[in-house]
């Protein structure tokens, strides 16, 4: 909980995090992952769950340490042994930074469509949110090399104008597809193609340059950490929290 979410976040937020956090471990140990077969869960954000021990998370808070560290104490002391479930099951409890003003259906970023991760408002913006827009410029001849890499058959022989064309947005405002020097590609190819902090952008060619400009933070699929912080500022409780962002589910004791 301390990796996933900053401690200065409202107790309610926490509590919710650490609910999300606990439910998604149990619902890794649940199946077999071939990145790590040999272990349930492996403490990397990139592939499961955020890890930072107690010394580094009290460095990182430096004169808040106590304060903090007592916080995320108590979210998991309130809601000890509490899971979020789906026909009796712990769900894939997925998290995010920060949303566009919507999240993502879990069907347009990954494989598979869950019925508990679909698309929801979500009210962080902003005015709330740090590096909420984003601009991220990358050289042209560096943008076509990275592209070429990753799609030998693209071709950027015509203006700057053509080499980015033919953006479709899926439901919540992210890119679904982009035509890129002749190749169509997902809106995630491209976000982790170069780095971007989400799917919701556009792109902008130069002769010198290709820009994008990012709203959000992340897959954009279940529950936004900003949005989760808003929905507690404005009073609502950590049960209210996880029922906004995960459809149809109930949080009670999993006994496995």
């Amino acid at each position: 909980v301390a990796a996933e979410m900053h401690a200065s976040f409202e107790p309610e937020a926490l509590k919710a995090q650490t609910v999300a956090a606990r439910t998604y471990t149990l619902s890794k140990m649940e199946r077999t992952v071939e990145a790590h077969p040999d272990a349930d869960v492996y403490m990397d954000y990139r592939c499961c769950n955020a890890y930072t021990s107690a010394q580094a998370a009290a460095e990182k808070w430096g004169d808040h340490a106590a304060e903090y560290e007592a916080k995320v104490q108590q979210a998991v002391r309130d809601t000890d042994g509490q899971v979020i479930l789906y026909n009796g099951q712990p769900i894939l409890a997925a998290f995010h930074s920060s949303s566009a003003g919507v999240t993502a259906n879990s069907g347009d970023v990954w494989v598979s469509t869950l019925p508990y991760l679909h698309s929801v408002e979500s009210p962080e913006g902003e005015d709330t949110v740090p590096n909420y827009y984003s601009v991220k410029e990358i050289p042209a001849a560096e943008f076509q090399q990275t592209f070429l890499a990753a799609y030998p058959e693209a071709s950027f022989a015509g203006g700057p104008e053509t080499w980015i064309t033919g953006r479709v947005e899926n439901a919540s405002g992210r890119v679904e597809s982009i035509c890129i020097g002749g190749v169509t590609v997902e809106g995630t190819q491209v976000r982790s193609l170069f780095g971007l902090r989400s799917a919701c952008f556009t792109a902008e060619a130069a002769a010198d340059r290709v820009t994008f400009h990012v709203t959000g933070f992340g897959h954009g699929v279940g529950m936004s950490q900003y949005g989760a912080n808003r929905l507690a500022q404005e009073g609502k409780s950590w049960q209210e929290i996880l029922h906004w962002y995960y459809t149809g589910v109930t949080i009670a004791p999993y006994g496995g």
